[in-house]
């Protein structure tokens, strides 16, 4: 088959959606497809086509924003190359400041001239607000441009069905898909470099509590919420906090939880054989999540691609995939106290952590691998230009 992927980010740009769409390309080469990524990578010092790493893998260069001149060379290109037209879709990331509906209405004509075109729903648009009533407006068109893709996709792919509330999607129509972001973290780090880390968190003797994100606001304060409760608990626990914001979170910690804080580890932003390490270093992981956990969160995907009981939060953008796979300790959100309280049994079950663990990775690869999305992503008939 051949692919033309098109999105806002692409290596080295750095975002959750360009790992996601170089992690995809180099899936769908390695099963023997021809991937044409078509990106606004700043990076590149020439806008013209360059070769991109790894067989089967050619990289664009647009020479704008997803305007005009993007669009006559997109379109030249599927003529001549016919395939799936999948396109990454960010609103944000297709310039125009979020409002490029012309490039929406433009997609729509090509499906329409016979093309195969499915779009990826990593997040649907703004939502209103009353805190920036001003974002309202743009709002407003990108429910336009969403209902616009939505008439020119042959499949429409989600990565959280909670997304189906915001598109009306048919539940269960086969042209609406959930497809879950995988974690880009790889599962087989070194077992050294595992010891060394767990040597310099703690002891061996010394459980090991950890965190996996970037430490936003909003599930920071989450943390601030269930971490008294667990400390109080176990004492004696260690805490890993991982990844870019750990740091900060930390000098956090030393003013607002001085006890927890001094039995903590903060990595900083590491690279992901290090994160994988430092996942492993870890007997639990807490992924305290306000909205819940969903698909789309891939710091806690990656947790379970290695192996690593995790507990978190249910609320209401968490899907039923959570509960029916018991991939996870769900524990209602807004409730330190029953997340404590689980975090203490598993601690001090070494079964019970063992069989999470086991469910957590197998619900990983039967749900959530990459293979998963390619499977998916290739079931489907392609179909070119007419």
């Amino acid at each position: 088959m051949n692919w033309h992927l098109v999105t806002g980010e692409f290596p080295p740009d750095c975002g959750g959606v360009g790992d996601y769409s170089a992690d995809l390309a180099r899936a769908l080469a390695a099963a023997g497809d021809t991937v044409h990524v078509w990106t606004t990578n700043p990076a590149s010092a020439d806008p013209a086509r360059h070769a991109a790493s790894g067989a089967g893998i050619v990289v664009h260069g647009l020479p704008d924003r997803f305007g005009r001149r993007s669009r006559s060379a997109l379109e030249a290109a599927w003529r001549a190359t016919p395939g799936v037209v999948l396109l990454q879709y960010v609103p944000n990331a297709l310039g125009a400041r979020g409002a490029n509906l012309p490039f929406c209405i433009w997609l729509r004509r090509v499906h329409r001239a016979g093309a195969d075109v499915r779009v990826m729903f990593h997040e649907p648009y703004f939502y209103f607000t009353l805190v920036r009533p001003w974002r309202n407006a743009l709002a407003i068109v990108q429910r336009a441009m969403a209902a616009t893709l939505l008439r020119a996709a042959n499949t429409i792919y989600m990565s959280t069905e909670t997304w189906s509330r915001y598109l009306g999607a048919a539940d269960g129509h086969r042209r609406f898909q959930t497809l879950p972001i995988p974690s880009s973290i790889p599962s087989a780090p070194d077992r050294a470099l595992v010891d060394g880390y767990r040597t310099q968190i703690a002891r061996y003797e010394s459980a090991v509590i950890g965190h996996f994100g970037t430490y936003g606001d909003h599930v920071s304060d989450a943390l601030l919420a269930v971490l008294p409760a667990i400390h109080a608990l176990l004492p004696d626990a260690r805490f890993a906090f991982v990844g870019a914001g750990s740091r900060e979170f930390l000098d956090r910690l030393h003013t607002r939880l001085p006890g927890v804080a001094s039995r903590a580890f903060a990595s900083g932003r590491v690279g992901g054989d290090d994160v994988a390490a430092l996942l492993r270093a870890c007997d639990l992981l807490i992924q305290p999540y306000p909205d819940g956990i969903t698909t789309r969160r891939t710091s806690a995907m990656a947790g379970l691609k290695n192996g690593v009981p995790t507990v978190t939060t249910s609320g209401e953008l968490t899907e039923r995939v959570w509960t029916d796979s018991a991939a996870v300790a769900l524990v209602p959100a807004e409730d330190p106290k029953a997340f404590a309280d689980t975090v203490a049994r598993l601690m001090n079950d070494t079964g019970a952590r063992a069989t999470l663990a086991t469910a957590g990775a197998r619900a990983y690869e039967r749900h959530f691998s990459m293979p998963h999305t390619v499977a998916r992503l290739r079931e489907a008939p392609a179909a070119g230009l007419s």
